[in-house]
């Protein structure tokens, strides 16, 4: 069986082919555009101008998608989308656009789905922590193996934050005025001591390309995050695209994630971070395995607003 997952993200849209394999996922092909709507909705409450953009990105990736084949495809969409004033306008076009329901993902149902995604390959029996950190929103879920101790979504985004601090290349003091609201905002993140911190999304899988492009590491220590941030502000950003081969608007939603990494490495005093190339959208898939068209509910109730205190 051949399924695909599409996501609506604050920075990205991805869209994933697998193949189910004996109950597992095998990835076939990964495609990804980057409309960065986060920015917007948090600069003007709405999605408005972005979304014929979006659309288009949208379109592109689930054509391409379909070219390979599959018998399924199910779509979400998550932070931007969840606080914007037009979201439900604009899923609806999103619908269209694609033959199929795009749905409000909760805060709860991302993290419980970025979850499912990375357990398989990452879970341990002491207390571990799961970071799935967006373009708006970081999603972070403590766990012991596959169990689900507590979860947090905070208003922690890569995208949001770089927009709103950062130049292109970053200015002295701009940093430091980005890591103070994220310091801020950790504060409602749960309680935890982990022995293991993962982190997954765009950061944190384009991250290793830039430590070694031939062996992009799957474990990334504190002295290469720190490195990787001095080398994303040494140029404008599209001039370190093109050196990287990273998409058009990569740089910058990495210039503020790495920062939002390393203060997450300091909050639960570790000194190294384990990457998953795995997360929401191979939760996507699994959940629909399991529950069919349902895979996007909460798995105790079905509320899509944005939690006002982190839950």
């Amino acid at each position: 069986m051949r399924l695909a997952a599409v996501d609506v993200g604050s920075n990205t849209v991805h869209a994933l082919v697998a193949d189910v394999e004996d109950g597992r996922l095998v990835e076939v092909a990964h495609f990804v555009e980057m409309p960065s709507l986060g920015a917007q909705v948090a600069r003007t409450g709405r999605i408005g101008e972005k979304s014929d953009g979006a659309l288009a990105a949208l379109r592109s990736v689930v054509d391409q998608a379909r070219a390979l084949g599959f018998e399924q495809l199910v779509a979400g969409a998550t932070a931007a989308v969840r606080r914007a004033a037009d979201g439900q306008e604009f899923l609806a076009r999103c619908s269209d656009a694609i033959g199929v329901p795009v749905r409000l993902i909760s805060p709860q149902r991302e993290a419980e789905l970025s979850f499912a995604g990375a357990a398989a390959g990452h879970a341990v029996r002491r207390q571990w922590l799961l970071a799935d950190l967006g373009g708006g929103s970081t999603e972070l879920v403590v766990a012991r193996g596959h169990r689900i101790d507590a979860w947090r979504s905070l208003r922690i985004g890569s995208g949001v934050l770089a927009a709103k601090y950062l130049s292109d290349p970053p200015r002295e003091g701009e940093r430091e005025a980005l890591r103070k609201e994220a310091v801020a905002l950790l504060e409602d993140a749960p309680e935890c001591e982990p022995t293991r911190l993962v982190a997954t999304g765009g950061t944190a899988s384009n991250l290793p390309r830039m430590v070694s492009a031939l062996r992009p590491p799957a474990v990334l220590a504190r002295a290469e995050l720190i490195r990787a941030a001095s080398q994303l502000d040494q140029a404008p950003a599209a001039e370190l695209e093109l050196r990287y081969t990273f998409r058009p608007g990569r740089v910058q939603a990495m210039r503020g994630g790495v920062e939002v990494l390393l203060l997450l490495l300091d909050w639960a005093g570790l000194d190294r971070l384990h990457v998953s190339l795995e997360g929401l959208r191979q939760g996507m898939l699994l959940a629909y395995l399991e529950r069919g068209d349902d895979w996007f509910r909460d798995l105790a109730t079905d509320v899509t607003r944005e939690p006002t205190a982190g839950l």
